[in-house]
């Protein structure tokens, strides 16, 4: 048994068996665990507790997995949180679906040994904690300036986003964060965050 703190990893998965197997394997390799049994306590818990990573079923309860991976990255709040999507859905286009809304990494179950799973959960922690030490600027961005149409194009926004929150009808913020694995021509991640609900768009 690992004595040393690796982190806090929330399990969201509805299988009794499978949650107990995932938090004793955890347990014994030095991580500290949460546990929900739906998508709606498992998105609260994510909320509330902003575990290091999410462990994350799809065919869930309440709320499908999917919605759950959409509102962890929709939040200012829990964008950051690395999400490891671990479910029997083993299909090409359940897998690109999974990877296009944000999840990190994508395990089918039965195809990993407990040590590949580890090792995968490791590998995802440690790319998130060099991502922390990445700055990112924060800019406001009215549409009465001349240049808020030309940004959008530049940097790949939707034209018909606006810069107020849906929510709150607050003045959103740009923030920008260096990616460098990107080669599309854009250097940067954008979203825009209400500074209210801090949600992000």
């Amino acid at each position: 048994m690992s004595t040393t703190f690796k982190g806090t990893i929330l399990i969201i998965e509805d299988e009794e068996v499978f949650s107990r197997v995932y938090q004793d394997l955890l347990k014994n390799d030095g991580y500290d665990t949460l546990a929900a049994a739906d998508g709606e306590s498992g998105w609260q818990l994510a909320r509330s507790k902003k575990p290091d990573l999410v462990l994350l079923d799809l065919n869930l309860p309440k709320l499908h997995g999917l919605e759950v991976l959409k509102n962890i990255r929709g939040e200012f709040t829990t964008k950051n949180i690395p999400v490891v999507v671990l479910t029997v859905f083993g299909e090409p286009e359940d897998i690109q679906k999974g990877l296009d809304l944000g999840a990190d990494d994508y395990m089918v179950k039965g195809f990993y040994s407990p040590r590949e799973l580890l090792a995968k959960i490791h590998s995802v922690l440690t790319h998130a904690d060099i991502q922390k030490n990445i700055p990112s600027y924060k800019l406001l961005v009215k549409k009465i300036k001349g240049d808020a149409t030309q940004l959008q194009q530049d940097i790949g926004l939707a034209p018909s986003l606006s810069f107020t929150c849906p929510h709150c009808e607050e003045e959103m913020f740009l923030e920008l964060t260096p990616d460098y694995t990107r080669t599309d021509g854009h250097w940067f991640v954008s979203h825009f965050v209400c500074p209210k609900c801090h949600r992000a768009f």
